[in-house]
């Protein structure tokens, strides 16, 4: 009997790891949003006047518009836009190295210390922060974009992030990155 145990245990092994799928290494940089901002160029593709766009995501599941980063003179410029029957309530942004983001001790943003944040009146749905950083030639920086947005339709409010990579914690907080190559 216990001979059966061995081999049934054996059989069901052997069967789990034959059919694991195979994994083919990740790349670390394709959620990245990277823009030059001294030609426009990016790894995404951009719209038509140069700037570079990544979804607003409500909820972890709606696409309610998107965050575009544009270079204006040299500076940073983010704009939020939502779309559909989407609204702003507030928004919070972080634009700045990974150390210096307000996290807590496992690493989720502090939302509430992140230096750019406003409250929008009733029925908002573009929102900008001009001229915030200037990045040097050859540097990167973070860019954490989150939003509290309210569907007119439904009545649902929800919390929303720019799309891009997750910041480090148990949230699902998200980050792009922004370059002057």
């Amino acid at each position: 009997m216990k001979k059966n145990y061995l081999f049934i245990l054996f059989i069901g092994i052997a069967l789990f790891i034959g059919c694991s799928e195979d994994t083919e290494p990740i790349d670390n940089y394709e959620n990245f949003i990277i823009i030059d901002i001294d030609d426009g160029t990016t790894n995404e593709e951009t719209n038509s006047s140069g700037d570079v766009e990544t979804d607003l995501i409500a909820g972890q599941y709606a696409d309610s518009g998107n965050v575009t980063a544009t270079e204006v003179n040299g500076n940073l410029d983010i704009t939020y836009n939502t779309e559909g029957d989407w609204v702003l309530v507030e928004t919070h942004l972080y634009v700045g190295t990974q150390a210096d983001m307000p996290a807590n001790n496992p690493g989720n943003p502090r939302i509430g210390q992140f230096p750019y944040a406003t409250e929008h009146d009733a029925g908002t749905t573009t929102y900008t922060y001009s001229d915030l950083w200037e990045i040097p030639q050859g540097e990167c920086i973070w860019v954490a974009a989150h939003a509290v947005v309210y569907n007119t339709v439904t009545g649902e409010e929800e919390t929303a992030w720019a799309n891009g990579e997750d910041i480090d914690g148990n949230s699902w907080a998200m980050w792009f990155e922004v370059c002057n190559n």
